[in-house]
């Protein structure tokens, strides 16, 4: 006797056989597109040139008006290398702006000493003002047939202040562990002012930096061809990484 083969499972078969041609047939799900790493631009230009920061014993170098007057100081040099702005760290565009320029393209290490740290007044509000001497003696400019230094140091005085709105609240931070850019915005609650410093004593920062920089030879000319690129020595001290409070 042949097995009943009713319409209601030939119809099964056939319902279950198509169901598995087509999803044997259909593209995999496309998976989302990743997001556009933010910090991929100061990651590249790290390679390329570096900051690293002395000041006097008893100077944190981490303390917020400090952080601030680094960051200040290391974006503007990283939009003058690359005019990317995608090279200012965080927050910088809502303190200052930097004016469009082509790049100068520079690669080594700068070295900025903090000179002098003053707390003052302005504009009847606590102020501090830092005093710092960039120097660029191991950088260079690439041209076709060598490495040219073109400079050699550079003053900045810049006017750090809290704003009216601001707070104490701030990321959690990991100091044992850093990276050459900070990914917070160290600028958050800050205003920043770059001042010119018109004291004339000969113990005053900028004259400190033309004249006598600690390690600097004066005789060093400001134009000089190098056997080589300049090295990009690591970062110091760098910067503290954000701790996730999710995990």
């Amino acid at each position: 006797m042949k097995k009943p083969c009713t319409r209601a499972v030939i119809q099964f078969i056939v319902t279950t056989t198509l169901a598995a041609a087509i999803a044997a047939c259909a593209p995999a799900a496309t998976p989302p597109p990743l997001e556009p790493d933010p910090f991929a631009a100061l990651e590249a230009d790290a390679q390329v040139m570096s900051h690293r920061w002395f000041a006097s014993d008893g100077v944190d170098l981490d303390s917020p008006e400090i952080q601030v007057a680094r960051g200040y100081i290391e974006s503007e040099n990283n939009y003058d290398r690359t005019a990317n702005p995608d090279t200012l760290y965080p927050g910088f565009n809502d303190v200052a702006h930097v004016q469009k320029s082509p790049p100068t393209p520079r690669t080594g290490t700068i070295d900025h000493h903090i000179l002098q740290i003053e707390s003052t007044s302005h504009l009847g509000r606590p102020a501090t003002e830092i005093h710092v001497c960039d120097v660029y003696m191991r950088t260079a400019m690439p041209t076709a047939t060598a490495w040219i230094r073109m400079e050699t140091r550079f003053s900045s005085s810049l006017r750090i202040q809290q704003t009216d709105q601001a707070t104490d609240t701030h990321p959690t931070l990991d100091y044992e562990h850093r990276l050459p850019y900070p990914t917070w915005n160290i600028f958050d609650g800050w205003e920043v002012e770059r001042f010119t410093d018109k004291r004339i004593g000969e113990s005053d920062p900028w004259r400190i930096c033309r004249t006598r920089m600690p390690g600097y030879n004066r005789d060093t000319p400001i134009t000089e061809q190098l056997a080589a690129a300049p090295v990009v020595e690591p970062f110091y001290p760098g910067w503290p990484t954000v701790v996730d409070d999710g995990e």
